[in-house]
C-alpha cells in the first residue's frame, strides 16, 4: 500500500509541476513601476550665493590659460675634456701622436686611421687590430 500512494502523489503533483514551468513569465515591469533618478539640486556654497560671485569665478578661469607653458630645457653642450687622457700602445709606451676621437676611440694623426681603445689607469690602451686585417710583409 505505502508503493501505492507514493505513486499515486506523484502523479497528482507532476501535472501541476509542469504546468508550472510553461506559463509564461510576468513582464519585468509589472513587479515594480519605473522610476527614473530625480534630477540633481545644485546646493550652493556659502561663499558663492549670488550670480555676480558666478561671473567673477567664470571670468577668472578663462584670464588663467589652460595650460602653462614648460621651461624650456637648453641642450647642454658637449665639452672636451680639459686635459687630453694620455694614449699609449699595445705595449704601454705613450703615443704623442694619438688624438681621442671618441668615448673608446682614437685616430692616428700621421695616418689617418682610427683605432679602438680600452681604459687604462688614467689614460686609454690601443687595442691592437686582429690579424686578420694587419698587412703582411709579402705583398709589398
Amino acid at each position: 500500500m505505502k508503493r501505492f500512494t507514493g505513486w499515486m502523489l506523484l502523479a497528482t503533483l507532476l501535472p501541476g509541476v509542469a504546468v508550472a514551468q510553461l506559463k509564461t513569465p510576468p513582464p519585468p515591469t509589472a513587479t515594480r513601476p519605473v522610476q527614473l533618478p530625480p534630477p540633481p539640486t545644485p546646493t550652493p556654497k556659502a561663499d558663492d550665493r549670488s550670480q555676480a560671485a558666478e561671473n567673477a569665478r567664470l571670468r577668472e578661469r578663462l584670464e588663467k590659460p589652460a595650460l602653462r607653458p614648460k621651461p624650456i630645457n637648453k641642450p647642454t653642450p658637449i665639452t672636451q675634456p680639459t686635459t687630453p687622457r694620455p694614449i699609449y700602445g699595445s705595449d704601454g709606451q705613450p703615443l704623442n701622436h694619438m688624438r681621442q676621437t671618441g668615448p673608446n676611440r682614437v685616430m692616428d694623426s700621421r695616418t689617418g686611421r682610427y683605432y679602438d681603445t680600452v681604459p687604462s689607469g688614467t689614460g686609454q690602451r690601443v687595442v691592437p687590430p686582429p690579424k686578420s686585417s694587419r698587412p703582411t710583409g709579402s705583398d709589398e
